[in-house]
């Protein structure tokens, strides 16, 4: 399987290189780039991998922005430390959303989840359910409803309905 990553932080893109291939040892990682202008320019002058990972935030403005300037016709796993962008990710070639940092689990299951693609592309409702499911419960806020105090030698609970400030 040949991959894409677009990552502009290099440690996180070694990282995801990494996970990538203790996953996988047969897969091959065909490109590593930085940047949407960088980016553009790969797509033109070499073949659709089987699979990218995006990091929506670039140094040159956000990933959907390729998406306006050249035609990306594989699958796409996002990647990104906000969860603001998942709605906007899904109208594209999302596969999954994956937040940072990235565990080897969630790794695993969106690249289950883009095994079942591949098997199921001539059915791509498929696969729209539970990735908009997933997307719904990411935009969903949860709040704290209580926070741990440490008081002398205690922990205490605090309700948040008792802190003023």
């Amino acid at each position: 399987m040949n991959i894409l990553i677009i990552e502009d932080e290099k440690l996180a893109a070694s990282r995801l290189s990494s996970l990538i291939r203790s996953f996988d040892q047969g897969t091959k990682i065909v490109g590593t780039l930085d940047s949407i202008k960088a980016t553009v320019e790969w797509f033109a002058s070499h073949p659709q991998p089987d699979l990218a990972f995006m990091d929506i935030q670039l140094a040159d403005g956000l990933s959907f922005e390729i998406f306006d300037q050249t035609m990306v016709a594989c699958p796409v796993i996002f990647t990104t430390a906000f969860d603001e962008y998942a709605l906007r990710a899904f109208k594209v070639n999302s596969i999954d959303y994956l937040l940072k940092p990235i565990d080897m689990d969630e790794l695993n299951r969106a690249m289950e989840k883009f095994s079942h693609w591949q098997r199921d592309v001539s059915k791509p409702d498929a696969i729209a359910l539970p990735v908009m499911d997933r997307m719904l419960q990411m935009l969903t806020q949860t709040y704290k409803n209580r926070f741990l105090v440490k008081a002398g030698e205690h922990i205490r609970t605090i309700p948040v309905e008792q802190v003023m400030f």
